[in-house]
Formats: C-alpha cells, sequence, structure tokens
C-alpha cells in the first residue's frame, strides 16, 4: 500500500465510529451482505475459506493500514470469505456508497488501492504453486518467509515477529493438518532457523530460511 497516498482515505474514515473486536470475533461472513467497507487501524485480521467438509484456508493475513472487502465495495462481487480477528483489533467502517463515491474522483487513492490488491494477487499466486508443487516442509517455510516479510522487524540478518503465529495459523495458511505443521515447524527449530521466545517469533536468518526452498537438505 502507498502509505503517502492513502492519507487523504485515512483521513476520510475519521468521520466514522471506530470499532473493537476481540481475538475470534468475526467482522465478516460469508455469503452475507457487509455492513460496510473497513479500515483495519489496529491488529490483524484473518481472510479465509471453508471448505464444503469443513476445512478451513487461510487466504490473507490483513494488517494496518488495510480496506476490506474492497472487491465487493468496487464492483458488487458477492463477498464468499470469512474475516476474523486475529488479535484484537480496531476498524473504522464506511457505507459502501459513501466509500465508492470518495475514491472515484481520487485517482491517487485508487491506483494505491489497486497496487494493494495485485501484490496480493502475486503473493497468492506463488502459494498456489507451493501448495501444489511443494512438500509440507517447503509450504511451511514459503508461509514463514511470507509472516517474517510482512509482520517482521529487521535486526540485522535475523527479523523478529511480534505475534505468535501459532501452529494452527500456519496450518490453516498451507493447508496442512495442525499436526503436520508442528511437524516442520520442529524441524524449523532444530535447524536453528526459528525460535518462539514468549509472544514473538525470531527468524535467525532468513537468507537461510530462504535457502530451504531449494535445497536437498530440508528432507533430512
Amino acid at each position: 500500500m502507498y502509505i503517502a497516498e492513502t492519507k487523504e482515505f485515512e483521513e476520510f474514515y475519521k468521520q466514522f465510529k471506530t470499532r473493537s473486536y476481540r481475538k475470534g470475533e468475526t467482522l465478516v461472513r460469508a455469503d452475507d451482505d457487509p455492513q460496510g467497507i473497513f479500515c483495519l487501524t489496529k491488529g490483524y485480521v484473518r481472510q479465509y475459506i471453508i471448505s464444503k467438509n469443513g476445512y478451513e484456508l487461510t487466504l490473507h493475513i490483513l494488517k494496518p493500514t488495510t480496506y476490506f472487502p474492497i472487491v465487493w465495495a468496487v464492483n458488487g462481487t458477492p463477498n464468499v470469505y470469512y474475516f476474523e480477528a486475529l488479535t484484537p483489533v480496531e476498524v473504522g467502517r464506511a457505507p459502501r456508497d459513501e466509500v465508492v463515491n470518495f475514491i472515484k474522483d481520487r485517482p491517487t487513492v485508487i491506483f494505491a488501492l489497486l497496487s494493494d490488491l495485485i501484490e496480493r494477487y502475486a503473493e497468492t499466486l506463488t502459494r498456489m504453486e507451493h501448495l501444489v508443487f511443494s512438500d509440507a516442509y517447503r509450504r511451511v517455510v514459503s508461509i514463514l518467509i511470507y509472516i517474517a516479510k510482512h509482520f517482521g522487524e529487521v535486526r540485522g540478518k535475523s527479523v523478529i515477529v511480534h505475534h505468535r503465529f501459532t501452529q494452527q495459523d500456519i496450518a490453516t495458511l498451507v493447508g496442512v493438518a495442525r499436526e503436520t505443521a508442528g511437524i516442520e515447524i520442529a524441524r524449523l527449530e532444530k535447524k536453528g532457523l526459528l525460535e518462539y521466545i514468549d509472544h514473538a517469533m525470531i527468524f535467525e536468518n532468513i537468507a537461510l530460511l530462504n535457502a530451504e526452498l531449494s535445497s536437498d537438505t530440508s528432507k533430512k
């Protein structure tokens, strides 16, 4: 998201009441018409789908400042996703018509929103590639790299994420059972590439973690 170009949009949202949600609360349900367009200002929200067999697949983890569900807002495509508070969150919520009227004559805001959607689309394609072609280990590695990139704080060669993504969180991001995710995470911990400390995740060397995606040693 191009922050400088969305400040005007953030100011627009300040006229609406800030709403708070507890961890685990649902902001938007699949197949329901959303009550408006949300602006996430604090915390993380996960966007996911549920299969006919009841399996959950997390598509994205949204962080501040993100607007959703923006596709429904612009072209009226029915929403088929759940949006759930992964942590305590705060959001603004604006009526769809007011959002559309605000952005339609502001090309810089439209460009910023479009850039964000394209970035998420590109990341989704990469995740699909790993879901189809990679084993469970590499799928877990790829999603940890995604987490480090989007939620981490760089400290030299290391990256610290100040939120402990659980084994279940990882499992729903890569489409495996929680037990499988736990086994692969344990392998990474044993290799010294990942460490859990209190409520944080520490990636000791991102370059080495990236190398695991193509290294033959990942199967050992």
